[in-house]
């Protein structure tokens, strides 16, 4: 998908102006932003409601395409992980692509 296709895509999916207006330069730079504050430490006090949230950033990346530029925030992400084998967010899903959930 191009990046006109994504912005495009995310503006029909109903995404915040400033979430689609930003394309994946935003949604990449977000997750990055998100892995580093789990690496340091993630809000104590946040709401699992806010974690989500974070968590649909990455939802959003793989879905207009843009996996691949966020492999290695993906790979140190993915290394804080623990008990993989339960899905807390979208647990309706059944695929298994979605190593942050």
């Amino acid at each position: 998908m191009t990046e006109e296709e994504a912005k495009e895509y995310l503006r029909n999916r109903g995404c915040a102006d400033f979430v689609w207006k930003g394309g994946s330069e935003r949604l990449i730079q977000r997750w990055q932003k998100f892995v580093a504050e789990v690496e340091r430490g993630y809000c104590p006090n946040c709401l699992i409601d806010e974690y989500w949230n974070d968590l649909t950033t990455r939802e959003l990346i793989h879905e207009i395409g843009f996996d691949e530029q966020v492999k290695e925030a993906d790979e140190r992400f993915r290394t804080m992980l623990t008990a993989t084998n339960i899905k807390h967010y979208r647990r309706d899903r059944a695929s298994d692509y979605d190593f942050w959930n």
